[in-house]
């Protein structure tokens, strides 16, 4: 009896390993099927994370061309200078112009005669860093009344100029590239040829656009106009009692003046009267002897 109870017990024990060692084996594969998905996911995160990446670093570009524009700024001043001091105060503006590179585009300037006062006016372009040492300059050597600024968005046609200056060019590649096909025929060379020529033609005229573009958005324009300053008898109490016998003395000369006219007008046609009066006399005479 107790030989078997103990081979009973022998074999509960060696069933209860197995069972163990099965549990164990079945506890592996387990984990490392739940350790497979957790590499696969980190594994995605990783690439997830790097293609994030990629897109931010190609968005950032995408982000700058978006976000550039193509500002044309433009000043327009009024200053008022001394009478005698305008000629000296405008030949002063134009060297300190050419001393800071600025683009001329006109200069005019008006002496003084017996009714109106000198006056002055100056356009230019300027790089934005030098504006404001242009501007400084002018507000030493005379009084601004006024200043004005304004700016237009030419962003639109900066890029439509551009991508039409792309497309241009590329089929102008093209079509050179069809020229030295050698087993085109010649009424199709000459299609080419013709076609060519007139893509030139737009790409030239669309790079002038945008030339002429690039110097509105690179370039600052300062539109100025120089004023004299008015006297006591101008701007005080008596002014409209100045003005009054101004415009009369003005007045007065302007009829003279048309008198003088008249008569120089009329000289000939006196001469021609009188003559005509010898004549008729001198037939009213012979008739009536």
């Amino acid at each position: 009896m107790k030989k078997y109870s103990l081979i009973g017990i022998i074999c509960i024990g060696i069933a209860l390993a197995g069972c163990g060692n099965q549990n164990a084996s079945s506890e592996a594969p387990e984990s490392a099927s739940l350790a497979a998905p957790i590499g696969k996911m980190a594994m995605a995160k990783d690439a997830s994370n790097s293609a994030e990446q990629s897109l931010t670093e190609m968005s950032e570009p995408m982000a700058d061309n978006v976000a550039k524009k193509y500002i044309a700024l433009r000043h327009h001043l009024q200053i008022e200078n001394v009478a005698e001091n305008m000629q000296a105060n405008f030949d002063a503006a134009l060297k300190h112009c050419e001393a800071l590179n600025c683009q001329l585009l006109s200069a005019n300037y008006n002496r003084e005669t017996e009714y109106s006062p000198p006056s002055a006016s100056l356009s230019v372009r300027l790089p934005p860093r030098n504006v404001s040492i242009f501007l400084s300059g002018l507000a030493k050597n005379g009084e601004v009344l006024q200043h004005n600024r304004d700016s237009e968005d030419k962003t639109i046609q900066v890029v439509d100029a551009e991508a039409r200056i792309k497309n241009l060019t590329d089929l102008r590649d093209r079509l050179r590239l069809m020229l030295h096909d050698k087993t085109a025929k010649f009424k199709d060379i000459i299609d080419v040829e013709r076609e060519l020529s007139n893509t030139q033609g737009e790409l030239d005229s669309i790079a002038s656009v945008r030339k002429m573009l690039a110097l509105e958005t690179d370039l600052v324009a300062v539109n100025i106009d120089f004023t004299a300053a008015q006297g006591v008898t101008e701007q005080g109490f008596f002014a409209p009692v100045a003005r009054a016998f101004k415009n009369a003395g003005q007045v007065l000369m302007e009829s003279i003046g048309q008198v003088i006219t008249f008569v120089v007008a009329a000289i000939p046609w006196l001469f021609i009267g009188i003559f005509a009066l010898w004549i008729v006399r001198k037939f009213w005479r012979r008739s009536k002897s």
